[in-house]
């Protein structure tokens, strides 16, 4: 009776799993579908002069069809991650950092309005800071950011307010 029970409960988080993980690989298509791209970090930014040195580093951008990002103010009101706190602002970026788990992170959004379209780029670092916490940590982490990252990328250009 206890054995049945393992089982459906087993085979109910590998149906859960299975269902995040086809949902993550559609929001990333859906993401992609609206020109939002990885791109190297910018090496002319905050988060850029330390890419270098983290352990992992990325960035997307994503072309803005509206012109609702006017300032930083407004990316840094509409931003979908703050980390703990606020470590640099700028007219152009404005950087978060955090600390989970065995390791500490930096995102980084960066507005360019200069660019025709202008675009807004998520840049992302991350160092371990407890070798094998943070190692582990990071390895089940890692393939969720990659996907979800450029969908929520997408989704704070499309829906920012007017």
């Amino acid at each position: 009776m206890i054995v049945v029970a393992i089982r459906i409960v087993l085979l109910g988080a590998f149906v859960v799993l299975l269902a995040c993980g086809i949902g993550l690989f559609v929001m990333s298509g859906v993401a992609q579908s609206h020109d939002v791209v990885r791109i190297p970090v910018p090496n002319s930014t905050f988060v850029g002069g330390a890419a270098p040195t983290s352990h992992y580093a990325d960035a997307y951008i994503a072309p803005m069809r509206y012109s609702s990002f006017t300032n930083i103010e407004r990316v840094a009101q509409q931003a979908f991650h703050r980390g703990e706190k606020e470590v640099f602002r700028d007219e152009r970026e404005v950087a978060y950092e955090g600390k989970t788990l065995g390791l500490t992170y930096v995102v980084s959004y960066i507005l360019a309005k200069e660019t025709s379209p202008p675009t807004l780029t998520v840049a992302t670092t991350v160092n371990l800071a407890s070798k094998r916490k943070g190692r582990f940590y990071w390895m089940l982490v890692k393939p969720v950011h990659r996907h979800l990252m450029p969908y929520l990328l997408d989704r704070m250009v499309i829906m920012a307010p007017d």
